[in-house]
């Protein structure tokens, strides 16, 4: 990593980029994504400041604009006008402002900015080249699109909540806001890939981003194609997860730790440290041996052997005697072990942010980083209309230049068509970012082995397990791996090596995911590509970078929620570790890794440059939880657990309904409260002196919440939520993934399920690419491919080698044949 001061020398990737943001909290993580990325975003906020200036928790002794620590996490880098959009005058302001801007990101309701004449088909009309990113709800269109939406109610619709946390307990929502975070970061994606397009053909759009259909994209791994696999609907599971055995939060002499385990070989050197340690001869029956759904019968006896292991170990020294065997063991760590952690430490990952009236401020820090232009933050979070005069100033300039204007045929033309990646990945989350760039036009060609399958290649159907291991059939290998191109080589071998070098010849990204280090000591590392390739952008993740004491550390994306402090920043205060049965953190990294590639990609288009990216899945999570760990870094406290409540809505929270594991999602805002009276028909709740202001509510929500479910819980879910969505109260059933798929009108009219042609079933039904990009969709090719599918046409029309040729490389093994 470079020093502080030569990254303040070094190039910025967005440099030269304008951005106006009016964004509320939904989207404001995406201006701050590209402004801490070198892009010149500049804040339109109300008169007197955004709301989320008040947004808790708040520095004590600074003035109230200045002393939320949201605000001030989320607004780094960028630049703060105030104007009055109900005014005409202000709003010919921000036509004048969008005019000189390459994209607009905004979370207004549908329909407002048309009301003032500045939505985007006005815009577009003087501006055909700009990029137009709403982030909503529910997206432009559809029969809820005029719903209100918060993050609770975002996550209860997305699917995230049935699959959080345990039985025993409601659904419950991960701390920080993380479906407006996830959205935030797609439609950053969104963005960039639609100015990689604009810059290429002339022709800008408008992205309608929906926080809905993000968060069911995000949940995928429970979704859909699962679910038609297997037939069963995934429900929360406490801390294990259904596919992994063993897997869980187990409790050490000191603190609880997470373990997970995946592929055979772990399972075995788990099992005979847990026979040198206990002496139990049982565990190493060959019954348990093989891949995960050999053990699934056994769940609760290996987690007996498993617990015997984990009582005679402190957390620290277990996870590091197991992570020196290989074993994805990870300690449960609180937001105070997270600020201390000693990797974090040796990367330098926290910065010190400083604010003139609210101090120095200690932030975490990158969530991805460039070799060539690294993030850093420019400037603290604006003061009200601190920059007004300055920005404003320059409204006489040139309006913003765009390339020549297109061909019908060019500006139709999928978005990223121009590119070739190859991929050297296994698991999600560097899987993920390939399936977005092919759904959007990209040639990406995944190298694969037969020596060292991916885990999903390991599959076994769940309805016919006689037929066994069945590669090319997982549901997560069509999520993760349709639309691409594959082929295999012995990457052991010299001449395998070299093939991978010539197909890198011809590509612009590589995408690697193994191990730190491992595609170093392939010979396919950064340097030895750049040297076949000048100009290209390798981008590498893994658990916790590149770099540091504990680089080379075994992880899961739940082992990342228990390190990053996710797993104990959510949930309810007498769970202490809280986990998702969707690996979070895999796709929230896929998404930040789709962000910083996407922005190499913009600085090469300027530069001719290359680089090399490596991103953190660790560093990823914990940035994804930077306003709620900021309170830790301002003070030394740690956050409340907040379970499904909330600093701000009073009430909020998951209310139990009629029928089994029914539930609704309710959020209420101060201005919103008599409505929800009116609506629950209980208007003596507005005189009663324990609900009568928020405050009084957050200090009774006990109360109220047992009022609130003696209504919710004699009526059908999707009854109260119409019913509080006619009144324009935030409300959403907590829908499982056979609700989304058979019962939810919004994601069957906006086409969000993909029905994609399959090699071996014929067709599948596959979760949808969330980009919202609406003059180039996304569209998701073939699935269903063979380890080495495509060999023939990458290797003689690609890298044009000869039949002899191909035939005696498969002969010496270099390049593996097809197995079908």
């Amino acid at each position: 990593m470079r020093d502080s001061a030569d990254a303040l020398r070094a190039p910025a990737a967005l440099a030269g980029l304008r951005v106006i943001e009016l964004a509320s909290e939904s989207g404001v993580y995406c201006g701050k994504l590209l402004a801490d990325l070198g892009a010149d975003v500049i804040k339109i906020e109300p008169p007197g400041g955004d709301a989320t200036r008040g947004a808790p928790p708040l520095l004590e002794g600074v003035p109230r604009s200045d002393a939320s620590l949201f605000f001030q996490y989320m607004n780094t880098s960028k630049r703060g006008v105030q104007l009055d959009l109900n005014r005409s005058a202000d709003c010919e302001c921000f036509r004048q402002l969008v005019t000189r801007a390459d994209l607009v990101i905004e979370t207004t309701p549908p329909g407002v900015l048309e009301e003032r004449g500045i939505g985007y088909d006005a815009l577009a009309a003087d501006h055909p080249g700009l990029v137009f990113t709403s982030i909503t709800g529910f997206g432009q269109t559809g029969p809820h699109r005029d719903f209100a939406s918060t993050d609770l109610v975002a996550n209860a619709l997305g699917g995230a909540m049935t699959v959080t946390g345990d039985p025993d307990d409601p659904p419950v929502a991960l701390a920080a806001s993380q479906a407006h975070i996830a959205a935030s970061t797609c439609a950053a994606a969104s963005s960039l890939i639609a100015l990689h397009h604009s810059r290429r053909t002339g022709a800008g759009q408008r992205i309608d981003c929906s926080i809905h259909e993000t968060t069911v994209a995000v949940t995928h791994i429970c979704g859909v194609g699962k679910w038609l696999d297997d037939g069963i609907i995934p429900i929360r599971g406490g801390t294990g997860l259904f596919a992994s055995v063993p897997s869980g939060a187990y409790p050490c002499r000191d603190r609880l730790v997470y373990l997970m385990v995946n592929r055979p070989a772990h399972w075995q050197a788990l099992a005979q440290w847990v026979h040198e340690v206990t002496g139990n001869a049982e565990v190493l029956d060959p019954m348990f041996e093989g891949p995960s759904s050999n053990r699934i019968p056994y769940r609760e006896l290996i987690d007996l052997f498993v617990g015997e292991l984990t009582q005679h170990f402190d957390a620290e020294d277990l996870y590091r005697e197991g992570q020196r065997r290989h074993i994805a063991f990870t300690p449960v760590n609180r937001a105070p072990e997270v600020c201390a952690d000693p990797h974090l430490a040796a990367r330098g990952f926290f910065v010190d942010v400083d604010h003139p009236t609210a101090g120095r401020l200690r932030q975490p820090g990158a969530p991805y980083r460039h070799g060539g232009t690294p993030w850093r933050v420019a400037r603290p979070a604006p003061r009200v209309g601190e920059h007004q005069d300055e920005v404003l100033g320059e409204g006489g300039g040139a309006a913003r230049s765009v390339a020549p204007a297109a061909s019908d045929e060019s500006a139709a033309a999928r978005a990223l068509a121009d590119l070739r990646v190859v991929e050297f990945t296994a698991g999600m989350a560097g899987p993920w970012i390939g399936r977005f760039m092919a759904a959007c036009g990209a040639d990406v060609i995944k190298v694969e082995s037969h020596q060292h399958p991916s885990v999903v290649r390991l599959y076994v159907p769940p309805r016919d397990p006689e037929r066994r291991t069945q590669p090319a059939q997982s549901p997560w290998y069509t999520d993760w791996d349709a639309g691409k191109r594959f082929i295999a080589l012995d990457l052991s071998q010299p001449e395998g090596v070299a093939l991978a070098k010539r197909v890198v010849e011809h590509a612009d990204v590589v995408i690697e995911n193994y191990s730190a280090g491992v595609m170093d000591k392939l010979g396919l590392g950064y340097e030895a590509l750049r040297a076949v390739k000048p100009d290209l952008v390798y981008f590498g993740t893994s658990g916790y970078g590149d770099s540091g004491p504990d680089r080379s550390f075994v992880t899961w994306g739940p082992n990342i929620e228990a390190l990053s402090g996710m797993s104990a920043l959510s949930g309810f205060a007498h769970r202490p570790c809280t986990i998702t049965q969707y690996a979070y953190p895999d796709a929230l990294s896929a998404l930040h890794g789709l962000v910083a590639v996407m922005a190499a990609l913009a600085h090469r288009s300027v530069t001719g440059e290359g680089q090399s990216i490596n991103l953190s899945q660790f560093e990823a999570s914990v940035a994804a939880l930077g306003a709620v760990l900021g309170e830790t870094l301002a003070t030394g406290a740690e956050p409340p657990k907040l379970g499904n409540r909330s600093r701000i809505y009073a009430p909020q929270g998951c209310y139990r309904c009629r029928g089994e594991d029914r539930w609704c999602a309710i959020s209420v805002s101060e201005a919103n409260w008599s409505r929800f009276c009116d609506a629950l028909g209980r208007g003596a709740w507005r005189d009663d002196p324990r609900f009568v202001t928020r405050q009084a509510r957050l200090a009774n929500a006990d109360a109220l919440d047992a009022e609130i479910e003696a209504f919710t819980g004699e009526r059908d879910a999707f009854e109260v939520m119409q019913r509080l969505q006619s009144a324009g109260i935030a409300a959403g059933v907590v829908q499982n993934v056979e609700d989304q798929y058979e019962r939810d009108p919004q994601l069957a009219q906006r086409g969000f399920f993909e029905t994609i042609e399959h090699l071996q079933k014929g067709r599948v039904v596959a979760t949808g690419i969330p980009l919202g990009l609406t003059r180039t969709p996304a569209r998701t090719g073939r699935a269903g491919a063979v380890m080495g599918e495509d060999n023939d046409a990458v290797f003689r029309d690609l890298l044009g080698l000869s039949e002899a040729e191909i035939a005696a490389a498969t002969a010496s093994g270099a390049i593996e044949p097809p197995r079908r």
